[in-house]
């Protein structure tokens, strides 16, 4: 992996709860970790969803390895969320491509 292509950097955010005013839970989300990535847009596409054409764009995060990186986390680069959806290693723990799909708040 050449470290000339990871020249972007991303904040990976994992769940957390906090305790609300009543006691009550409310879930956040605090920073796992910030890396420098290789950022890919994939080509993206069209779907009917809930009577509604709804257009998608994957991005694909090339990191180096990081222990701990689990799909239940999220991406958080150029001020959007990405949900993370697939993980793939490469090589033998040399790094992730990181597949995710930019969230609609």
């Amino acid at each position: 992996m050449k470290a000339g292509r990871l020249n972007r950097r991303i904040t990976i955010q994992q769940p957390t709860e906090s305790q609300g005013a009543t006691g009550q839970a409310v879930p956040s989300w605090s920073t796992f970790r910030e890396v420098w990535a290789e950022v890919r847009q994939r080509p993206g596409k069209e779907t009917f969803d809930a009577d509604q054409i709804v257009a998608k764009t994957d991005t694909v995060f090339r990191i180096r390895y990081l222990a701990g990186l689990t799909r239940k986390m999220r991406v958080s680069y150029g001020g959007d969320y990405y949900d993370i959806h697939a993980i793939a290693e490469i090589g033998f723990k040399e790094g992730h491509d990181i597949w995710a799909t930019a969230r609609v708040e």
